[in-house]
């Protein structure tokens, strides 16, 4: 890389160094470094370099930080730490300064390294809706002040709101980093009291993400282990993966502890894994006297070069701002190639998520009537489209969950059960009922003559016993389907608070007229019953079949698994009558079990389906209510557009990380 000229005292580095040279100070730049060899290695760093950075800028452009975390490199310290000195010096311009709260909003600040020398200086001040092209550095201060009074307000208080920084020059290294506040810890003046905590709440909405370096400025004459910004860091980065240390003024360390703070710049005291670099920045005193930057940076040079105990460190690459800059470039084009894979991955499954959450909200809706009336046709069509899958038990169910027909037919399995044990229990009864009208009752028939009377008293009354848990099913049955006509609608109408509210109201009193023609169906029939009726061909063979179980039973001497059947009795009219209540019970029971499921099937999910389709489909007669029906809930059109926006910031990067030729 052609900035590994710090890393060397030689005199011929001095040349390639001053590619990082801050202020048009021309007289220091050799013009030797575009011919040959250099020019090549310069080629391949920006073929490699800047698309990396061009490639996160752009992104960050485009919004997808608020989705997204991206490689940044954040620039945090506690106030006069220097921070601001830092940050003038990598970028040539002069930022805000002042007492107390000097950033006041997070600043993306980005560092374009032009090819030429003769390329003339640009910057832009980006915030909101607002552009303002700059065409001299000394604008800087100025507009960036005015950016953050516009987002943050007069006075002290804070944003999260970005402010963008673009700096184009020859003299600026290529990189891209984000200034924030400096740490207070005690609110002063007409500061809000909680104003440490505002920062610090800031400060970590960026340093704790895994994609962030986090640069951390300390001052040499203050002691480490008190810096808060170096504690923060350590709270979010423990290990020290992805923490760099800036240590500033070295000049204003006390004599005696130079060795401390070599100590320190060397790792030896507070590791962190990347470790620390030293420079020096333009003082107070400088600042008054109007030292250029690029004055500074000579300043600085000659400071390393005679210190007693710091030249070594600027030997060792340690030191100076022109090789912070290349160590910052270095580390923010490796942590970038390094975090790419799982970034690309990562847009892609928002993508895919937005899109199918997206999907739930539709489509917005039109401004005209027509497109309005087909827009209502496709929504209503949509619902009936659901209401016929359900009728048809054809409907989409999720993971562990039951179609509705699944649902009506376990309560007619339960039903026939029911039918069959009120025919078991009942016979034990039908004993004593069948002895009581052949003691009481019987007229003057000879015995073992069976009493058809008899008879069709005891059916009756066992078959009316079903009448009321016949129409209890109907109920329970009736709310199953009413509850997923419901849920169709809710699922097809839910952000058409109206319309949903319509659809409810129809399925209500469709369903009220439905039962109500299902229960009067259903005690019909068990009137019906009460006719004790059975083809000749079907009794007699449901009479046979009970004659000879009852002879197999008998010959073995066995329990009956199926009827409770009594002992044989003595008394042949009492047997006869009992085998006969058998066969007509069996028939019947079949009966009841089969018919009133083909009742409530037919009204309560065929009927009320069907009514509940066409009578959707009649809101379409009145153009009036289309507006009405379609008003949307509040938020809805909002979180539409919100996904839509994000959707769009995502396909847009989903291209430009495609063109990406890394």
């Amino acid at each position: 890389m052609v900035y590994s000229s710090c890393e060397s005292k030689e005199p011929d580095s001095v040349s390639a160094s001053n590619h990082l040279l801050l202020n048009g100070n021309d007289e220091l730049v050799e013009k030797s470094h575009k011919t040959g060899p250099e020019n090549n290695l310069y080629s391949q760093y920006e073929e490699k370099v800047r698309p990396c950075i061009d490639l996160i800028d752009s992104l960050r452009a485009l919004g997808v930080e608020q989705d997204l975390a991206l490689p940044a490199i954040a620039v945090i310290g506690d106030q006069s730490s220097g921070k601001s000195s830092v940050l003038e010096a990598l970028s040539g311009v002069a930022l805000p300064r002042g007492s107390g709260i000097v950033t006041r909003c997070p600043l993306v600040l980005k560092l374009k390294k032009l090819v030429n020398e003769e390329d003339e200086w640009k910057g832009k001040v980006s915030y909101r809706d607002s552009e303002i092209e700059l065409s001299d550095a000394s604008q800087v201060e100025k507009e960036v002040s005015a950016a953050q009074i516009a987002i943050a307000g007069e006075g002290v208080g804070i944003s999260h709101e970005l402010i963008s920084l673009e700096v184009s020059s020859p003299h600026v290294p290529d990189l891209t980093l984000i200034d924030l506040p400096g740490i207070t810890r005690v609110a002063v003046g007409n500061q809000p009291y909680d104003i440490e905590y505002q920062i610090k709440s800031l400060i970590k909405k960026y340093i704790c993400k895994q994609e962030t370096i986090n640069l951390v400025v300390v001052p040499c004459n203050v002691d480490i282990a008190t810096t808060e910004a170096l504690r923060m860091a350590q709270e979010v980065d423990p290990e020290g993966d992805r923490t760099i240390g800036i240590l500033t003024k070295p000049d204003l360390v006390d004599k005696g502890t130079e060795d401390k703070i070599v100590d320190v710049a060397r790792n030896l005291v507070f590791h962190l894994k990347k470790g620390y670099m030293i420079v020096k920045c333009r003082g107070q005193q400088d600042i008054q006297d109007q030292l250029s930057l690029a004055k500074a940076l000579q300043k600085e040079q000659a400071f390393f070069e005679n210190h007693e105990h710091f030249r070594d460190l600027l030997e060792e690459g340690r030191a100076t701002i022109p090789c912070l800059a290349e160590r910052l470039t270095s580390e923010l084009i490796m942590h970038i190639c390094k975090t790419l894979p799982l970034l690309e991955n990562q847009i892609k499954e928002s993508h895919q998520k937005i899109t199918e959450e997206l999907q739930k909200y539709g489509s917005d809706i039109p401004e005209d009537e027509s497109g309005k009336m087909f827009f209502l046709i496709d929504k209503i069509d949509a619902f009936n489209s659901d209401i016929t899958a359900l009728i048809q038990g054809e409907e989409l169910v999720v993971e562990y969950e039951c179609r509705l027909f699944t649902k009506m037919r376990n309560e007619f399995c339960r039903w026939s059960a029911v039918v069959e044990k009120n025919f078991k229990n009942g016979y034990d009864a039908i004993c004593k009922q069948i002895q009581l009208f052949e003691n009481q009752y019987r007229g003057r028939e000879l015995p073992g003559f069976v009493n058809y009377k008899t008879f069709e008293t005891i059916i009756k009354k066992q078959v009316s016993v079903l009448e009321e848990p016949a129409v209890d099913m109907l109920h329970t049955v009736t709310d199953l389907v009413r509850l997923a006509f419901t849920d169709v609608s809710e699922t097809n109408f839910n952000e058409f608070f109206n319309l949903h509210r319509t659809a409810k109201s129809k399925i209500e009193d469709i369903k009220l007229e439905q039962e109500k023609e299902a229960e009067t169906s259903i005690r019909l029939h068990f009137q019906m019953e009460q006719i004790v009726y059975c083809q000749d061909q079907v009794y007699r063979g449901a009479l046979q079949k009970v004659r000879e179980k009852e002879a197999e039973e008998e010959k073995n001497r066995k329990s009956n698994q199926y009827f409770l059947s009594p002992a044989p009795s003595s008394d042949p009219s009492i047997a006869e009558i009992f085998q006969h209540l058998i066969a007509y019970h069996q028939e019947v029971g079949k009966r009841i079990s089969s018919h009133i499921p083909l009742i409530i099937q037919f009204f309560i999910l065929r009927t009320f389906g069907q009514q509940l389709q066409k009578s959707m489909l009649q809101l379409l007669q009145n153009k009036d209510q289309y507006d009405w029906l379609l008003r949307e809930r509040s938020d809805t059109s909002d979180k539409r557009k919100f996904l839509k926006e994000r959707l769009m910031r995502l396909t847009q990067a989903r291209r430009r990380l495609a063109k990406f030729p890394g």
